[in-house]
């Protein structure tokens, strides 16, 4: 049967797509606004529970497909079956999948099954009935009124007890990078229902606009419409409705995909799944490794290069494994997760693809850069919570599995080419070497003149990469053969994988319009953040064949087309010092393997809380970003749950507050989650390879950082720079409180500057070893010279004193400036800290020291 397995995915894409438009209708089944006379007739599509008709959103599923017969024939002219009566028709796939299985044909029960395998449940027993009454007329605005519970707020914690439910829920909005449409907020019972019939509206007007004759152009667009508009309406409302319509719609395709592979291989009965996972290692190495006063040129493009180069990876799995973008489970940070089907096809196929994957990049980037690619088998008890398997078990035996492969890099490249590892080859001394890089030049490398810079032509790409990502909101991604019409285009194929990344704008779209539409090639249109953070990504000018998708990016947003120099961000008449800020999330591990609790680890669950992370610091942050003096600071690289910006010191503390705060706000105070910064402070001039090794030092202190109250010890959840971690909660506050005071003492003259110095200059001198004081004489000497401080001071300045002087010489005493606090340190520790950043920000702030 010609184009079945597309039509089996399109369908499962489609298969629940009725929740939404029911949700837009105004009336039940008997009033609807929508269902033609034909569909309403229960008996067609829905099962009998009980003596009740049950699951009657499929009504809305079958009536979506007729209400677009004309776009789904013209679309896909290739496939005559859209709503013929035979079973296999693209509209009973869709729409019978709650029929029971004596009623479905071969392909109607696998979509049936994958649907039951990502809700992680049998669809159609025990909630049959209340999903009938659910449905019906009398509990209709009570329906309507259901919103999404995120899936952050639900992640069991490091105690194993749940988190309560806040009441907090997400707004019912089209995909926006703000805080209005996409972050919980509590609803007042007197609040109107959700808007669902605008949103409807607005997806189908932007359905009408995807042009394609065939299912893989048409049902990845569709997906990615879906994403944009069904990322906040609840998949069920019956249970906990913590997942999303289009995640389950997404995981319901790709499990039927994998079964339909699985079912026709004849593997037999064991496991129909392979979990595939990959990791990049050397990333961080790679972006820094810049040693020239340049470096503000080429980091920016190199680090999307890696962003690009792990797409192109994804791709070309895809590619080979013959599966859809459905099938990825996660792609950011450099790191993805895939679903494929267990046939030894295609673990053979990924062995394949793997040795060339690990060959190519080896040539493009020797030992530097290398991604580990592992799999696992998933079975289907393992989705359904049956027996002792859990898919959170599993998600952690292929980290480990992924983590050793990590370990023994390059192994099967040793083998194949030991020379290449342990012979000699670069001559090394007086050899030439990249201007910003330091690396030496190789026989045969393209050598490129740039500012009276010699560069590597792979360098040249990333700094022109980086100076028109700053105008660039279109990636447009070639398989196969280059687009000729687009040579003068800045254009990039990383690790020669067989993919083509173009950096374009709408312009360039709107110029070659009539030769994409009428273009044989298949290329994928990606919108970055969209207008503002808008994500539109959709219009009428879109070719024929081409998917047309939404991705987040951090930070190519800016007023100016120029790269801006570490120098002019941080320029001050007074004292010019950068800020290098790296931030992830703590424990991410143990949220993925444990977090979700077994009994509700489903394979939609899992997409949802990736698609939150990638939400947040690769979308949102943009958004803080933004309103964040953007001028002073650029985002160097934000994705997966890490964060690496650079700026004026001050915006960069400025920017780590912000970002911990809304995180904490998005994840709705859930304290299964924390984010851990590290911030070095250093002159702009400083090389950046050596500035990110000393960020990357005070992340691990943060990460270390504990504070002990009585039984209990607070770990990680930290920020620390110049050489102080600080818990944020416990610690931070009245640390920052205190040099905002010192701070304001001084601008307004009540307070000597040297004040500062002799407080700093006391704990140089106290010999402090393990939070205490081991030089006695401290206490009387500080006692003494900050005392002759207070002569002629104010009553605020003489209350301060006596708070220092007090808190350093009583041990006992935990408080800091008077405000009580939970801490392991020494109050002169802290005393120290405040001073030393209140005379750097005293020092920086020109303005208000005139």
């Amino acid at each position: 049967m010609e184009n079945i397995r597309e039509r089996i995915y399109l369908a499962a894409l489609l298969h629940d797509i009725g929740k939404f438009y029911q949700r837009a209708d105004t009336g039940s089944v008997r009033s609807s606004q929508y269902l033609n006379a034909h569909n309403q007739a229960e008996s067609t599509y829905c099962p009998v529970y009980k003596g009740q008709y049950s699951h009657k959103h499929v009504l809305w599923t079958a009536q979506f497909i007729e209400d677009f017969k004309q776009v789904f024939q013209n679309l896909l002219q290739e496939d005559a079956e859209i709503l013929s009566s035979g079973k296999d028709s693209l509209l009973h796939l869709a729409a019978e999948h709650h029929l029971t299985e004596e009623q479905l044909s071969e392909w109607g029960r696998l979509i049936k099954e994958a649907d039951g395998l990502s809700s992680g449940m049998d669809r159609s027993l025990e909630d049959a009935f209340r999903d009938s009454a659910d449905e019906s007329d009398t509990a209709w605005d009570a329906f309507k009124r259901k919103r999404m519970v995120s899936i952050l707020q639900t992640i069991v914690g490091s105690d194993g007890e749940k988190p309560a439910d806040t009441g907090a829920r997400l707004p019912v909005e089209s995909m926006r990078l703000t805080k209005e449409a996409a972050f919980p907020k509590r609803f007042e019972a007197n609040e109107p229902a959700p808007d669902y019939a605008s949103l409807w509206e607005k997806f189908i007007g932007e359905f009408k606009f995807i042009q394609a004759n065939t299912y893989r152009a048409f049902s990845e667009t569709f997906l990615n419409l879906l994403f944009k508009y069904a990322s906040c309406v609840p998949a069920s409302t019956i249970h906990f409705p913590d997942v999303s319509l289009y995640d389950h719609l997404k995981t319901t395709a790709a499990l039927a995909v994998c079964l339909y592979d699985f079912q026709r291989s004849g593997a037999g009965e064991r496991n129909p799944f392979l979990l595939i996972g990959a990791d990049f290692s050397g990333i961080q190495p790679y972006i820094y490794q810049i040693v020239s006063k340049y470096a503000g040129k080429n980091l920016k493009g190199r680090s999307f290069y890696l962003r690009i180069l792990s797409d192109a990876v994804v791709r070309y799995l895809l590619k080979e494994l013959g599966l859809f973008q459905a099938n990825v489970i996660y792609n950011s940070g450099g790191g993805f997760y895939l679903l494929a089907p267990n046939t030894p096809k295609v673990k053979e196929r990924l062995r394949e693809a793997v040795e060339t994957i690990e060959e190519r990049l080896f040539k493009a980037h020797g030992t530097t850069l290398f991604v580990a690619i592992d799999s696992i088998e998933l079975s289907k008890e393992a989705l359904m919570h049956q027996g002792k398997e859990n898919l959170g078990s599993v998600w952690g035996d292929l980290f480990l599995k992924r983590d050793r492969k990590k370990a023994a890099r390059f192994a099967t490249q040793i083998q194949s080419n030991y020379a290449a590892f342990f012979e000699p080859s670069l001559r090394g001394g007086d050899a030439k070497r990249d201007s910003i890089t330091g690396e030496e030049f190789v026989p045969g490398d393209k050598v490129v003149q740039m500012d009276n810079l010699t560069l590597k032509s792979v360098t040249a790409s990333q700094i022109e990469i980086g100076k028109k990502l700053r105008e660039t909101n279109l990636l447009v991604v070639k398989e196969g053969e280059p687009l000729a019409y687009w040579n003068d285009k800045e254009h990039i194929a990383p690790a020669d994988l067989g993919f083509t990344y173009y950096f374009l704008n709408e312009e360039d779209i709107k110029e070659m319009k009539e030769r994409l539409i009428a273009s044989a090639d298949q290329v994928s249109v990606i919108t970055l953040n969209g207008k503002d953070g808008d994500c539109d990504f959709l219009h009428s000018i879109n070719g024929i064949n081409n998917v047309y998708g939404l991705e987040f990016y951090g930070g190519n947003e800016s007023d100016r087309k120029d790269v801006p120099t570490f120098e002019a961000m941080c320029a001050n008449e007074n004292l010019s010092r950068m800020g290098v800020l790296r931030m992830d999330v703590d424990n991410l591990g143990r949220v993925f393997q444990q977090g979700i609790a077994p009994e509700r680890a489903t394979l939609s669950r899992f997409a949802a809380l990736s698609r939150s992370f990638d939400f947040f610091f690769s979308g949102y942050l943009n958004t803080i970003w933004r309103e964040t003096d953007p001028k002073r600071s650029f985002i160097v690289y934000s994705g997966g749950d890490d964060v690496f910006i650079v700026g004026s010191w001050d915006v960069v503390i400025e920017l780590a507050e912000k970002i911990r705060a809304d995180f904490k706000e998005f994840t709705c105070g859930n304290p299964a989650f924390s984010l851990s910064a590290g911030i070095a402070i250093v002159s702009p001039k400083f090389p950046i390879m050596k500035g990110a090794e000393e960020s990357a030092e005070e992340e691990s202190a943060a990460k270390a950082h504990e504070v002990q109250e009585g039984n209990h010890t607070y770990e990680k959840n930290s920020i620390s720079f110049m050489d102080m971690p600080l818990n944020w909660d416990l610690e931070y506050p009245a640390v920052k409180r205190l040099k905002e005071r010192l701070c304001e003492m001084l601008l307004s003259k009540k307070l000597p500057k040297s004040f500062l110095s002799k407080v700093m200059s006391h704990y140089a001198n106290a010999g402090i070893k393990g939070h205490t004081i081991t030089r006695m004489k401290t206490y009387w000497m500080l006692t003494y010279d900050l005392s002759r401080f207070k002569e002629r001071a104010d009553k605020s300045v003489k209350e301060l004193i006596d708070h220092c002087i007090q808190e350093v010489c009583d041990s006992g005493r935990k408080t800091l400036d008077g405000e009580p606090l939970t801490t392991n340190y020494h109050a002169l520790e802290l005393w120290a800290f405040a001073a030393r950043w209140a005379e750097l920000a005293y020092r920086t702030d020109k303005e208000k020291n005139n």
